[in-house]
């Protein structure tokens, strides 16, 4: 168990502590398998873990890319996990396509981790949740040393598609840009990354139910492998 009971416990905020300073998490998924819920809540309940969304590095890509000449700038940061496969080839879409512009969009943006990383403890900043697509295991595989791990949120159709329509609402083009049929290629290509991890370095949460049980799951996997510890547990009695 991890100082909790699974199911009648609350979650509450800052109760839980890093065991060690200085430790990242890198939390990824298919877009809307509900990541960046997960993130947030996962976050609040740990205490300086701060959170920091792969979409700003992202922002900050393409503006380092428009300061280069044309010809030497990286066209992959102009487009997202789903359609970047405009950019390899002559633009036609196949699953294969599809999975080469998600890779080389995520190396890119990922990329940028270099510049981030050595300066959190400067910002005083030492724990770090990150969160986004781009968090392949290929691009983090080299930051999994230490304490770090990586977390994969896994999700079903069912579950993409109802937070597809609570996101874009019955929008035609959203919907065929982010359909289920590219999300779970995406899923499935990050499953297939994570196969080169080294075992004990990430666990898979899957989010099909109430997001409360998918951050149990996290927390779980965490306090077990003695990354975080219940700070109630370690409070001498009043």
């Amino acid at each position: 168990m991890f100082g909790m009971s699974e199911t009648t416990e609350p979650l509450l905020f800052n109760d839980y502590a890093f065991v060690r300073q200085g430790t990242l998490l890198f939390l990824t998924g298919a877009p809307l398998s509900g990541k960046s819920t997960v993130a947030r809540l996962l976050s609040s309940l740990i205490e300086d873990c701060f959170i920091q969304q792969m979409d700003i590095l992202r922002i900050v890509a393409q503006d380092e890319e428009r300061q280069k000449h044309e010809n030497e700038r990286n066209p992959f940061v102009n487009y997202g996990s789903c359609d970047s496969y405009l950019a390899i080839g002559d633009g036609t879409y196949s699953p294969e396509s599809l999975i080469a512009g998600f890779n080389a969009y995520s190396e890119v943006v990922s990329s940028y981790l270099d510049k981030i990383i050595p300066k959190l403890e400067v910002q005083n900043a030492q724990n770090m949740l990150f969160e986004g697509v781009q968090l392949t295991p290929s691009a983090v595989y080299r930051y999994l040393d230490n304490n770090n791990r990586l977390v994969i949120v896994t999700s079903d159709a069912l579950t993409m598609s109802a937070n597809r329509a609570k996101a874009f609402g019955d929008s035609a083009h959203l919907t065929d840009r982010y359909s289920t049929e590219k999300l779970l290629h995406l899923q499935e290509e990050i499953i297939r990354q994570s196969r080169e991890i080294p075992e004990g370095k990430l666990t898979y949460a899957s989010n099909t139910g109430k997001y409360e049980t998918t951050v149990r799951q996290i927390i779980r996997y965490l306090f077990d492998s003695h990354i975080i510890e219940r700070k109630s547990l370690h409070t001498p009695a009043a």
